[in-house]
């Protein structure tokens, strides 16, 4: 069985979520000095600085709502699947490869290759069955046809083994 996930990849993605929670809080520290030093500089005359106060905190604002969205949360979410891959509750099944979506899915905030199998019919008759495949993973030549065992929770391809 060729599994697509190890510990020691989940440890190092965990280390660099850290030094990103890091940096994040690098620039909420940063913000949070420069509003502190702008209110103490409030001499409550005329020369307020209600402007630049109000512009220091809607621009750190939007860079820490930014540097979040673009370079925590994407890697919290890889986290969550690649912790449920290797711990959570996984089922095998034996199928054959039959064909590819070009298409890439984007599920639970991860991106994946739909991969389409032929396996036992269910109770409506339908053999085909989809799966998800990573797409950060190279993917395998699969042949059509190709019996292949999976081992996969929800839809998530989590190791392989061809026969």
């Amino acid at each position: 069985m060729h599994a697509l996930y190890t510990e020691q990849d989940l440890t190092a993605l965990r280390k660099q979520i850290k030094n990103r929670w890091f940096g994040f809080l690098a620039i909420f520290l940063v913000a949070v000095v420069v509003l502190a030093l702008l209110l103490i500089s409030d001499n409550h005359k005329e020369n307020r600085p209600e402007l630049i106060t109000t512009l220091v905190l809607i621009l750190s604002g939007g860079l820490l709502i930014f540097y979040y969205d673009l370079l925590i949360r994407p890697l919290r979410a890889y986290e969550r699947h690649m912790d449920t891959a290797l711990h959570g509750r996984s089922h095998q099944v034996t199928v054959l490869f039959d064909h590819l979506n070009e298409e890439s899915s984007l599920v639970e905030g991860v991106t994946y290759r739909d991969l389409i199998f032929l396996g036992e019919a269910d109770k409506h008759g339908d053999r085909e069955r989809m799966f998800y495949w990573d797409m950060e993973l190279p993917l395998p030549e699969f042949k059509k046809g190709q019996e292949i065992t999976l081992t996969y929770f929800d839809r998530f391809i989590t190791a392989y083994s061809l026969a």
